[in-house]
């Protein structure tokens, strides 16, 4: 096989194999050298990959110039197996740089595929060069084979670039297309010369791989003159930084830190959206839990995502690192997280880990610039990583802090413990009341219809004096002794208005006769031991309220699906709390609304069954702020002293709901009334 000079020269190495090798070399360590000032400025994700890709694609050249240079001088005569390398070196660089123009972000399809190509190139390279060089005589030893290779990568790549569009694909596409021209005139003419050539014209297009993802221009030298003016303009004059320190450690609530901690984070680093993210769950789903918005200067509502969507996201924070990607990028993270955040453009996000010791997890500190395309550099960087350690500061404050109240926390148990003391005894006498009216029913034989009232009226004090202490020993092992403290408030309204019920004066004589009968021990109640019928829960509530309902003029509107299955709670748990949220659906109403009730039942995976329960009114709503003050079950005292019978109700329920493993949350808006939602699994 000719294709080249073949002859004898020991003093001369020949240019085409030595001299256009030299000055890809040069070319590729020129846009090494540019992708990492790049890179170092700005510490991108795609910048360190595009670095390793020029790395190797240097190594690959270097070994194929110096194999042919020790090979030319050991045995000057040209051999077969220096086309070999030199046309495989030519194909699995062309394999590289299209890696790279077609995946500037890491793929967990695309990468595993690349790097298999590449190891079974180079073993039939090692393998017939070195072990079996019989095979050069055949297929794998021609010039039409290794062209063939090289034409087929060419038109896979190309055909990538156009369907994906990269970031400056014209210029990707320009240069496959040089490497498809010169592979191709090689292939006819049977002589790499078109080749070299080919290569040598395109591969100074790897220089515009550090354009690719911009991070901001460089300061003119105006802007250097003054560096005072320079470092207002990166952080904010506007705020008092001391002041939101202090506020950030001064915070008791955990979900006000991860606030304040969106909202210091914005204000001190001037980015337009500052969003808080948890760690993905056993569920894979990843919940943005606080945001703040600086250019309105308000809080954003959370969210919750599948952390498949956002694999770069969810994996570096998981694993403690920062990510950098920049505005430019094809990321399925960016794009992904614009379409959840509404943004057109969502310019260049920033993350970074803030690991809380004390809770043993890790959360994410995510930065957005959609309207001022701020960029972020190495500078910032740094700089976010002082204000994690920060957080992580503030977080370990706070968790101290809670520890220093438990002994206040175990005394306000000790006092609700002896209120359920007194609610026992307040409970045995009623029972003792009802073993009364039981020995002397005899003496009711002449007004039966009037003692069975009675009796029934007993009955159903029992049983909701019943109902109240299961609840009541739920929340105290809970330890949400606000809510308790509310609930019991409910209760002693209850108790006051059965103390002021007064019986007929016919009824007395006939308790107070002197006859005597057998005592009869009411039957504990079956509605608290049995699993609950939704249907016949949400119809006994609708029953109960139905004066209230008419005096309002309201239309009900209830919508269940056939055949609902039992819930796990038990059936006057939960028509005590949904009598609650009817309450409020009523209250919240003016003449003539509706009430909607919605249900919808869920399977997943066979083995979880659940009902995603609706009730809405069509109210005056509520601001996300008060809503997520009400739901937040560590309010101070002072603060649910204040609330309102609504928002009492919310909390109470939001509180017997997770106490049974199940989820509330509530979503309103001024004007447009609140949907509250129960998420309650099936038997």
């Amino acid at each position: 096989m000719t294709l080249l000079q073949t002859g004898t020269n020991p003093a001369n190495l020949p240019f085409p194999f030595l001299g256009y090798s030299l000055l890809i070399i040069l070319v590729c360590a020129a846009a090494l050298v540019k992708v990492y000032r790049k890179w170092h400025k700005g510490r991108y994700t795609q910048g360190f990959r595009a670095i390793q890709g020029l790395i190797i694609l240097i190594a690959l050249r270097l070994i194929s110039f110096l194999f042919t240079y020790y090979c030319w001088q050991k045995d000057p005569t040209f051999t077969p197996g220096l086309l070999v390398i030199d046309q495989a070196a030519s194909l699995i660089g062309i394999i590289i740089i299209f890696w790279l123009w077609n995946f500037p972000e890491p793929s967990r399809e695309a990468d595993p595929i690349f790097l298999a190509i590449v190891i079974l190139l180079s073993a039939l390279v090692v393998t017939q060069t070195i072990f079996v060089p019989n095979l050069l005589d055949g297929l794998t030893g021609s010039l039409s084979f290794w062209e063939g290779l090289s034409i087929t990568a060419l038109v896979i790549n190309l055909g990538l670039i156009l369907i994906r569009k990269p970031n400056l694909w014209r210029y990707g596409l320009f240069m496959g297309i040089l490497l498809a021209i010169g592979s191709t005139l090689s292939l006819f003419s049977n002589s790499l010369d078109s080749l070299h050539l080919a290569q040598l014209s395109a591969y100074p297009l790897l220089l515009l791989l550090s354009d690719r993802f911009p991070i901001g221009d460089t300061p003119s030298s105006t802007q250097t003159l003054n560096e005072d003016k320079l470092l207002l303009r990166r952080v904010s004059v506007e705020h008092d930084i001391l002041t939101l320190i202090q506020r950030l450690f001064d915070e008791k609530d955990p979900d006000g830190i991860l606030y304040k901690i969106a909202q210091v984070t914005a204000y001190l680093i001037l980015a337009d959206l500052a969003l808080v993210i948890d760690t993905p769950d056993r569920h894979g789903k990843i919940r943005i839990i606080a945001g703040y918005d600086l250019i309105r200067e308000e809080p954003m509502q959370a969210l919750t995502l599948d952390s498949k969507s956002i694999p770069l996201l969810s994996n570096y924070i998981q694993r403690g690192k920062m990510l950098h990607i920049p505005a430019s990028s094809t990321s399925r993270d960016l794009s992904h997280l614009a379409n959840m955040l509404q943004l057109s453009k969502p310019g260049h996000l920033l993350a970074a880990p803030v690991h809380i010791s004390g809770a043993n997890k890790t959360i994410g500190v995510v930065l957005f610039s959609p309207f001022s395309n701020r960029p972020r550099t190495k500078e910032d960087q740094d700089y976010i990583k002082i204000l994690c350690k920060l957080f992580e500061a503030a977080f370990s404050h706070h968790l101290v802090s809670q520890d220093s109240e438990s002994e206040s926390v175990k005394g306000t148990i000790r006092e609700l413990s002896s209120k359920l003391t007194r609610l026992n005894q307040d409970k045995q006498g009623l029972k003792e009341e009802m073993a009364v009216l039981s020995r002397n029913h005899q003496n009711l034989l002449l007004d039966q219809d009037a003692l069975e009232a009675k009796h029934n009226q007993l009955m159903t004090w029992g049983n909701s004096l019943q109902r109240h202490l299961t609840m009541l020993i739920d929340l105290s092992e809970k330890e949400s002794t606000e809510a308790l403290r509310k609930y019991i408030s409910v209760i002693d309204k209850e108790i006051q208005e059965i103390k002021d019920h007064k019986p007929p004066p016919e009824v007395v004589e006939k308790i107070v006769s002197p006859q005597t009968t057998i005592a009869k021990t009411a039957d504990p109640d079956p509605d608290s031991i049995r699993p609950a019928e939704l249907q016949e829960a949400i119809n006994s509530c609708l029953e109960n309220a139905k004066s209230e309902i008419e005096d309002k003029e309201l239309i009900t509107k209830v919508e269940l699906p056939d055949d609902i299955p039992l819930l796990e709670m038990n059936h006057a748990l939960f028509q005590e709390i949904f009598s609650f949220l009817v309450a409020n659906a009523i209250l919240e109403n003016d003449t003539g609304g509706e009430v909607i009730i919605q249900t919808q039942l869920y399977e997943e995976d066979k083995t979880q069954h659940f009902a995603h329960i609706k009730i809405s009114d069509q109210g005056q709503g509520y601001f996300p702020d008060e809503i997520a003050a009400v739901l937040n079950e560590h309010l101070t005292k002072e603060q649910q002293g204040k609330l309102s019978q609504v928002m009492t109700n919310l909390f109470v329920t939001k509180n017997l709901v997770e106490n049974e493993g199940g989820r509330m949350w509530v979503e309103s808006k001024p004007g447009e009334g609140t949907t509250v939602s129960l998420l309650l699994a099936f038997l």
